[in-house]
């Protein structure tokens, strides 16, 4: 308890300092507002930026995790995002994002804070395209899949979580297009209550997963549907195919497959609640950790993801809010490699003024491997 406490205070401080360090405002920044009534064609652009520095501690039970970087001060995912927007003619606006990862410990090359090899920054996502009122919007570049807007997203909560999801754990979610899918074609339209998905996925480079083999996405696409019941009650169904191939090049010996993920999930925030559950199954797409090309991919496999939280308003001693909550996943495979994972834990979020945030969680794990419980430590600096 006494070591737990001692990170939490050391997280906090460094996120302060990091906060403090920054930026003067706690919100997503307008650096230049549109005013399409104003004579000059800078009117027309909009030009916004914002971001997130989460500093972290995942400290496991037993020995899982001995001497591994996340039982100190590490990062937790520090994003900082761009966004412009230009106003071109008869509702049609030019839409430019782009999100950048930094990992704040191997800029200041702090040692054991950081992965072996890990990079300074990655970029997390980065498109262009065209949005209108009526006909939608249509992007291209490196974004969210539409799997992951439809159902990742209405359980991505927590801080330990994802585990059970399919968005990122493929063999690669930036290549296989399960999560920040690159060079992607993706329309999103609202028609009535229903907001409506589609992508195309194109043929992106080779990936190395570090096992001597080579991953090469052909194709692949997306569609999801998700129907707002009401302000606060969400459905969301999404189906993804990615057709790709696993190669040795030692002996060259290669194998094709066709990914399929499809999944559902609800939100639900009523009032001060917050209730959110998804699921999916995964066809040729989780890894059974074998350096074979013809046995990598899973033939079948599911997982379900849930939370539970209630939101307790205190609006004093620098704290607007306190948020407990219940959460848990279960991940099996039905071929390919004998695994089970179940978590569940307890968790509570503290939102403090100027855009901080504390998370503490603890979660029970039983898998096939043997993982310890996690405890876990984050401090979130939003502006």
């Amino acid at each position: 308890m006494l070591k737990t406490m001692r990170v939490l205070t050391q997280t906090i401080g460094l996120g302060m300092l990091f906060g403090s360090a920054s930026f003067a405002t706690r919100a997503e920044i307008t650096l230049l507002k549109q005013d399409l009534q104003a004579d000059n064609p800078l009117g027309r652009l909009n030009v916004t930026v914002g971001g997130s520095i989460r500093p972290q501690s995942n400290n496991m039970t037993g020995d899982g995790d001995k001497g591994s970087y996340k039982r100190t001060l590490f990062d937790g995912g520090t994003r900082f995002r761009f966004a412009a927007d230009y106003y071109l003619f008869d509702g049609i606006t030019w839409v430019n994002f782009y999100e950048l990862g930094v990992n704040i410990p191997k800029v200041l090359g702090w040692n054991h804070h950081h992965a072996e090899g890990a990079r300074n920054t990655t970029r997390r996502m980065l498109y262009t395209g065209l949005k209108n009122d009526t006909w939608g919007q249509l992007t291209y570049g490196q974004q969210n899949s539409v799997y992951y807007d439809i159902v990742g997203v209405k359980t991505d909560i927590w801080d330990y979580d994802m585990i059970a999801q399919a968005p990122g754990n493929g063999v690669s979610g930036d290549y296989d297009g399960s999560y920040r899918g690159r060079k992607m074609l993706k329309y999103t339209n609202t028609i009535g209550k229903a907001d409506v998905y589609a992508s195309y996925l194109f043929a992106d480079n080779e990936y190395l997963p570090g096992d001597g083999l080579r991953y090469k996405r052909k194709s692949g696409g997306s569609l999801g549907v998700d129907y707002h019941f009401t302000k606060d009650l969400t459905w969301g169904v999404a189906w993804s195919h990615t057709r790709a191939e696993m190669r040795n090049p030692r002996n060259h010996d290669y194998k094709p497959y066709d990914h399929h993920i499809i999944g559902s999930a609800f939100s639900w925030t009523p009032n001060r609640w917050t209730f959110a559950v998804g699921g999916g199954w995964y066809h040729n797409f989780l890894t059974t950790k074998k350096a074979d090309v013809h046995h990598y991919f899973s033939g079948n496999a599911w997982g379900i993801e849930y939370l539970a939280g209630y939101t307790v308003p205190v609006g004093r001693f620098g704290l607007k809010s306190v948020m407990p909550y219940l959460m848990g996943d279960r991940l099996e495979y039905m071929s390919g490699r004998d695994y089970l994972r179940i978590d569940n834990g307890l968790g509570i979020t503290f939102k403090l003024y100027y855009g901080f945030r504390v998370d503490y969680e603890h979660v029970f794990t039983s898998s096939t491997d043997k993982l310890g419980d996690m405890n876990l430590v984050r401090l979130r600096y939003d502006f």
